[in-house]
């Protein structure tokens, strides 16, 4: 017990401390991503030295404040870190002081060893060099994982609903997954594959549809980033009901102009009722597709979260550091605390340029 206490005070008056604790921080304020701190310090820094002045630090820099194994950290950077979190005044304060008697700290360390004799390693031996491309490596195998696994849930699910003529469309289960875990590009990246797949299904009319696709995982994948829209189940929920909104505010003019209000879905049977109940044909199909678009996307939106588990727990076989937006609700938690969160891996920067 005397052990880990120690251990953990090390760990708190250590750099790593300090960058653990800002990842926590990042994770529970919804994986703000890199780039947007930046953008984030680069307004506040405006207004304090005018406007129009851009003095937004590199996302390369503010991604570098994340990483682990630092012998020296800029305490102001750390400070606007913070404050781009959402933190106030006072903690950033607090923050700032930390840092500092780290620094002092690991001053003193260094005078007391400087006259110490330095091992040199075996530069052939060293594993550190390695590293990175191994690193790099294990992230693009899970990327493609992923990827891979999001083609045939969605290719399932237009399979699924062509065979047994369901009244659901169960064709996003893998764009919603992508654009959950891996960002909201992925998804319509998926969107589009997911559809063209589809037409073999369905023909050259599934294709007009992946727009809707696009949409919702563009809600999908922007949403579930922001804790006040997929911290808890019923935030989860509202953000698969405003994805059924959107799809269907795409969907119907799609179905209008191009199909004449349908397409031969099960859905249709519901458009028919309605205007032989006197309603006209674009408030039917509104009507009709809304209803049908909110029961699929709740349903797809909670079979997501078993595929993103599924594969989170395959990929942390391989890194250790991967962490998904939900994690702190897939772990039934009310919502996110410093506890029961993982070390962020932003699988953008092994895929994507610099914002």
């Amino acid at each position: 017990m005397e052990q880990e206490r120690d251990d953990e005070t090390k760990s708190k008056g250590s750099f790593d401390g300090i960058v653990t604790g800002l990842r926590e921080l990042r994770v529970n304020t919804g994986v703000v991503t890199y780039a947007e701190i930046a953008r984030r310090i680069g307004r506040h820094r405006s207004q304090l030295n005018g406007v129009g002045v851009n003095d937004a630090p590199a996302r390369s820099t503010v991604y570098d404040a994340f990483r682990l194994g630092r012998s020296r950290l800029n305490s102001e950077l750390v400070g606007e870190i913070v404050r781009a979190l959402g933190e106030d005044e006072q903690s950033v304060h607090q923050w700032k002081a930390r840092c500092y008697q780290v620094q002092a700290s690991s001053e003193r360390t260094e005078r007391n060893y400087e006259r110490a004799p330095v091992c040199i390693e075996d530069p052939v031996e060293t594993p550190g060099k390695r590293e990175p491309l191994k690193s790099l490596r294990s992230r693009s195998v899970c990327i493609g994982f992923v990827l891979l696994a999001c083609v045939l849930l969605d290719f399932i699910g237009h399979a699924v609903v062509g065979k047994l003529h369901l009244a659901l469309f169960l064709d996003m289960v893998g764009t919603a997954t992508a654009a959950i875990m891996l960002g909201p590009w992925y998804g319509v990246a998926i969107a589009l594959l997911g559809n063209s797949v589809g037409m073999l299904i369905h023909g050259s009319m599934a294709l007009p549809f992946a727009l809707v696709n696009a949409a919702g995982a563009l809600v999908w994948g922007y949403g579930v980033r922001r804790s006040a829209w997929a911290s808890t189940f019923p935030h989860f929920f509202r953000l698969n009901f405003t994805a059924a909104v959107v799809c269907t505010l795409v969907a119907v003019p799609i179905l209008i102009v191009g199909y004449h209000g349908g397409t031969g879905h099960e859905s249709d049977q519901l458009t028919q009722t309605l205007t032989s109940s006197g309603q006209n044909l674009v408030s039917a199909v509104l009507l009709s597709n809304g209803i049908t678009s909110i029961l699929d996307k709740l349903v797809t939106g909670f079979i997501a979260l078993i595929a993103i588990q599924w594969c989170t727990l395959r990929i942390k076989s391989i890194d250790s550091e991967f962490v998904s937006p939900v994690d702190n609700f897939l772990r039934f938690a009310p919502r996110p605390t410093a506890r029961n969160v993982w070390p962020l891996r932003d699988y953008s920067v092994a895929v994507t340029p610099a914002a």
